[in-house]
């Protein structure tokens, strides 16, 4: 492992093991069964991780997908844009963190860069649709937290995503 790819997944493994006790939405740090598959969703993706070892799709949002090696909005990601904008602007007190998610393909450190693109596509997408830019904010996971764990193309597209969580007030 690179110099670099160390230090990122030394700053990862850091925050999750501080953050790991913090959270008020689970007894105790365990996770709560009774929380609904959508209300897990809605959570960000490195707390559903920490809570389950797994993360969900779904949630309020759509997710955005991406093509191969690309942060480009095709005509089925931007009508998923579409429709995330048209949420937040129906709810003007929302406020969103885009994460930007990535396939295995690749290294450590192309997949965050990759994965920070993606995330700015989307709120850069989202800004040109009218939403304000200080209501969003982005994040860039690379593929560090897949949806989809086999080694398929179909499992591939779906973790190359935009995945758009609520910020809570």
């Amino acid at each position: 492992m690179g110099n670099k790819s160390a230090v990122i997944v030394t700053c990862l493994l850091a925050i999750t093991f501080a953050t790991a006790g913090c959270s008020s939405k689970r007894g105790g740090g365990m996770y709560d069964n009774e929380l609904s598959a959508d209300q897990m969703a809605a959570e960000s993706s490195i707390d559903q991780f920490e809570g389950t070892g797994e993360v969900a799709a779904g949630g309020v949002f759509q997710d955005v997908g991406f093509g191969f090696d690309s942060d480009g909005l095709d005509a089925t990601s931007m009508e998923a844009v579409r429709n995330n904008a048209a949420i937040m602007e129906a709810n003007p007190g929302l406020k969103a963190e885009i994460e930007g998610h990535c396939d295995e393909r690749g290294s450590s450190e192309y997949n965050l860069a990759l994965g920070a693109r993606r995330a700015r596509a989307v709120r850069d997408a989202m800004i040109g649709l009218g939403i304000s830019h200080e209501r969003m904010s982005t994040v860039s996971y690379g593929e560090e937290l897949p949806l989809c764990k086999d080694t398929s193309e179909s499992c591939w597209a779906e973790n190359r995503r935009g995945h758009l969580v609520e910020l809570r007030r």
